[in-house]
């Protein structure tokens, strides 16, 4: 484990542990803040995960049946996690026990949170180009905590937060001692870029309403051009 990479987990665990006071600490307004974080992590998915998930079923080459096997586990992703979404805002949860129904939620998303910390660390990343991928996956755990524990503040700050946070570090554990490449991981790559690009799009791209719309042009399209000029340079 690597320098950087222990910066990144102790950062991602603090931001799990306290991403509804960080969004009320921040000069920003809470609106600015989830914008930026939407246009971030956007940039992120289709600049990054894309096409490291190409890549991926790339090396996998004519092994498997079909190749696109990863292509469907990243649809399986998305599928899951909307399923998730849609339970969540059923009138069956709203009938639930309140801790109940938010105790599905968060589960589903604290192995989300163990899949993308395992992929952090575990992929051969150093230096610059890691604190540039963490400061997107920084951004993003924000506003996952941020949108999960708001309508749930007692119960996410008693349990909900340290849920995620252990994720967090297991997943960076994991990462740091497991493979680094086989299909298993290229599995949880897949799966989970499905399941960050529903989360990306139902739960940081801004709502009408809810919106600062040049704070999302500016980020998303800044984050995407330095992206593409340090992989073009630096053969990221």
């Amino acid at each position: 484990m690597t320098i950087e990479s222990i910066i990144i987990g102790v950062i991602l665990i603090f931001i799990q542990l306290f991403a509804l006071r960080i969004i009320k600490w921040l000069p920003m307004k809470e609106q600015k803040i989830l914008s930026l974080s939407g246009g971030v992590a956007i940039a992120y998915v289709f600049v990054y995960i894309l096409p490291s998930m190409h890549e991926e079923q790339d090396k996998l080459g004519g092994t498997l049946a079909i190749d696109s096997e990863l292509y469907f586990l990243g649809l399986i992703g998305l599928i899951v996690y909307y399923s998730v979404y849609k339970f969540a805002k059923s009138t069956k949860a709203q009938k639930m026990n309140q801790n109940a129904a938010y105790f599905v939620q968060a589960t589903f998303f604290a192995i989300y949170t163990f899949m993308v910390s395992y992929i952090v660390f575990s992929s051969d990343v150093h230096s610059g180009e890691a604190l540039f991928y963490g400061l997107a996956i920084g951004l993003h755990f924000i506003c996952i905590s941020y949108h999960i524990g708001k309508e749930n503040e007692d119960i996410h700050h008693q349990y909900g937060r340290f849920l995620f946070a252990i994720a967090t570090l297991i997943g960076a554990l994991a990462g740091s001692m497991g493979p680094t490449t086989g299909l298993f991981v290229h599995s949880i790559i897949a799966f989970s870029s499905g399941a960050m690009i529903f989360n990306v799009i139902s739960k940081e791209l801004p709502e009408e309403d809810y919106a600062h719309l040049p704070t999302f042009l500016l980020a998303s399209l800044l984050y995407s051009l330095i992206l593409l000029t340090l992989k073009t340079v630096f053969n990221w």
